[in-house]
């Protein structure tokens, strides 16, 4: 998230910057984000193109847009099917040839034209069944690995939300629960990912487990979620910062343990006044509040006023 004006002010470290340093601070932030934005949707285009170039062996043409491209190999597979259905017209026709040469041979017509034609007829048809076979084969491969991809893609942003808000302990280093949260994630898309009909006309994920989409004892038995599903295999590795609940109600965690009485937001798992940055602006995000906004900026504001006790005993790093 960008920084922006208000959350400097904010800041007792940034509070005494001049205007002018402060907007330098926030258009550089904000070029950085930019950037940061830029190249990963750069690296998710270039995964698509890849996807979409394994799944249809039609390569992509110099500088054209990935949208462009998948337009075009779906018209090109479109094509493909066009062309099946044609030659399945041919292997039809010949077939029904075939049948009528062999009835006027079995009849006694049998002269050499009519066993030339029988022939000939015998050999098209074998060559047409086979252009057939092959270019439908092809289709069919095409037209599946191109629904696998596109399960792919919506899987991995199922999986980009459902572990935004996981928070490893700190001793970890981000070398170790970068492979922790990737096996985790592995195991849980091992568990037969589905979508399925929400009862509301829409789809929903769910993960199947003997035809059934599995429950969650812990949450009512609702259906799992792809969110509760990784942190209960990060739970069952012991690896997860569970500071927050054990600073509960009771603790000495004073305003920080129920957000200073905004009952909106709660940073008592924060170390430094970054992470309490950054813990209030996750959990006003999981309020469906949108980042950038006035009624973002607002609650951000307001929850850093109502913990300014807390926070300022925080160190800055």
């Amino acid at each position: 998230m960008a920084l922006t004006t208000d959350l400097l002010k904010a800041n007792a470290a940034t509070a005494g910057l001049s205007d002018e340093q402060i907007n330098a601070i926030v258009e550089m932030s904000t070029n950085d984000e930019n950037t940061v934005i830029a190249k990963k949707t750069g690296e998710i285009y270039g995964g698509l193109d890849a996807d979409i170039l394994a799944a249809s062996g039609i390569s992509k043409n110099g500088t054209e847009k990935t949208f462009d491209y998948a337009k075009r190999v779906i018209g090109e597979i479109k094509t493909q099917a066009g062309n099946a259905a044609e030659l399945q017209n041919q292997v039809s026709e010949l077939t029904k040839e075939k049948t009528r040469l062999e009835s006027v041979i079995a009849k006694g017509g049998a002269d050499a034209e009519t066993k030339r034609q029988l022939e000939q007829t015998k050999a098209d048809l074998a060559n047409v069944t086979k252009e057939f076979t092959d270019l439908k084969a092809k289709y069919d491969n095409s037209e599946s690995e191109h629904q696998k991809q596109i399960f792919g893609l919506k899987l991995d942003g199922e999986f980009a939300k459902a572990t935004a808000n996981i928070k490893f302990k700190a001793d970890l280093p981000a070398s170790v629960t970068s492979v922790l949260m990737n096996q985790a994630i592995e195991k849980v898309k091992a568990m037969n990912p589905e979508y399925i009909d929400d009862g509301n006309g829409g789809k929903m994920l769910a993960f199947m487990e003997n035809g059934s989409p599995m429950r969650n004892k812990e949450n009512n038995l609702r259906y799992y979620t792809a969110a509760e599903l990784v942190e209960r295999e990060l739970k069952a590795m012991d690896v997860l910062d569970t500071g927050r609940q054990q600073k509960g109600a009771g603790s000495q965690g004073g305003q920080g343990g129920n957000g200073g009485g905004s009952g909106t937001v709660d940073i008592s798992g924060a170390r430094t006044q970054d992470e309490a940055h950054e813990i209030i602006a996750k959990q006003l995000l999981a309020q469906g509040k949108i980042n950038g906004s006035k009624e973002f900026e607002d609650a951000m504001q307001k929850a850093w006023s109502d913990n300014r006790d807390v926070i300022k005993a925080l160190p800055i790093r």
